[in-house]
């Protein structure tokens, strides 16, 4: 493999452990609580299909993007349903797009975020595809025009409305464990209960690598994905890609859609230069825990938990001008855009080339 930009698809071999990072032993009253994987458990695992070698990794890992594989070999890459998209109070079957509207309704947010997301209806759930989102960030998806669609119409996935018949692309699995000691003996009385997450058939987790020009290694499986020594396969895929951004930005509007779990500096919300945040439709905060095992002091020093705005989420940016706002998301001859990239953390953060933050951009009105 060399440098440039490669897809990588890490198809587990079986369930997968991973945990949201917050207090769990055994012998207690608990139970740990599931969570996707993260852009830094993935991040780990192809950091070591690329041999684990410290100062030998790609520039930037972004990810991960839920897909499933065809018997044909082609993908089709998933998207966390945009928050601002509802299911109608009356018909279920029926999708709606919130819509900021001006009200006299007064927040302790000042200035910034002034117009509420107005619009009835449930939390929509679900994975769009690739080409759905793509529709979505063109404005084509709703419209005022049209202002509801159906289920059918935005081949929605894994919705979960019935969990027996539908129970998403990382199925639960609910086991008991006997915890033992360093020497792998049982501890009575030391029961446990972990919560497993199984792919459903074809289901794989892809990556986009930035790869340094002069990169000469490649990605070799299986590696451990998550907790519990699970293993998944690595392989190379193509035909994959981020869904592209709209070709213009009129009167100077950009959404911006969350597409991994963003840590941004300022908390939920997103800073952008030369721009006002308008509105925002954010979901719950998504625990991520991190750690570096390969780092002095090991997993006890260097764990961490943090809270992410969950992907999905979606800003309503207003820019001075259209070119202002193009310059911005798709770049132009000074500098690159952030369309498909990591955002919102200096370069050589470690929770940007990780993959944090990976956001998309499209139009609104």
């Amino acid at each position: 493999m060399t440098g440039g930009r490669r897809w990588l698809a890490l198809t587990p071999r079986d369930t997968l452990l991973v945990r949201d990072g917050r207090q769990f032993d055994a012998g207690e009253d608990a139970a740990n609580q599931p969570v996707q994987p993260s852009p830094s458990t993935v991040g780990g695992a192809i950091f070591s299909a690329f041999g684990g070698v410290k100062g030998a990794e790609p520039d930037e890992i972004r990810g991960p993007v839920l897909a499933r594989r065809h018997r044909g070999g082609w993908w089709t890459s998933y998207f966390p349903a945009p928050a601002d998209l509802v299911r109608s109070d009356n018909d279920h079957s029926r999708v709606m797009r919130l819509r900021p509207t001006g009200s006299s309704a007064v927040t302790d947010l000042g200035g910034e975020c002034a117009l509420p997301l107005v619009g009835e209806g449930d939390p929509l759930g679900g994975w769009l595809t690739g080409d759905t989102l793509g529709a979505y960030l063109r404005g084509e998806l709703v419209t005022p025009e049209q202002p509801h669609r159906s289920m059918t119409d935005l081949e929605i996935a894994f919705v979960r409305d019935d969990p027996d018949t539908d129970p998403g692309p990382l199925v639960q699995e609910l086991r008991v464990g006997l915890s033992r000691t360093p020497t792998r003996v049982v501890q009575e009385g030391m029961l446990y209960q972990a919560t497993y997450l199984r792919p459903v058939e074809g289901v794989a987790l892809l990556a986009e690598c930035v790869l340094p020009t002069t990169w000469q290694r490649e990605a070799v499986g299986p590696v451990a994905l998550g907790g519990r020594g699970r293993l998944a396969d690595v392989a190379e895929v193509d035909g994959v890609s981020w869904p592209h951004p709209p070709t213009d930005y009129p009167g100077g509007r950009v959404l911006v859609y969350v597409a991994t779990p963003a840590i941004w500096p300022g908390g939920w919300q997103i800073r952008v230069p030369g721009a006002r945040l308008v509105a925002a439709a954010v979901g719950p905060p998504e625990p991520i825990a991190t750690a570096s095992p390969r780092s002095k002091g090991g997993v006890r020093a260097t764990r961490a938990l943090r809270w992410a705005v969950p992907a999905g989420s979606v800003y309503l940016l207003q820019f001075d001008s259209a070119d202002a706002a193009m310059a911005w998301a798709v770049g132009d001859s000074g500098r690159l855009g952030v369309h498909g990239t990591a955002y919102g953390r200096p370069a050589d953060d470690r929770l940007r080339t990780a993959g944090f933050g990976v956001i998309l951009t499209g139009v609104w009105s």
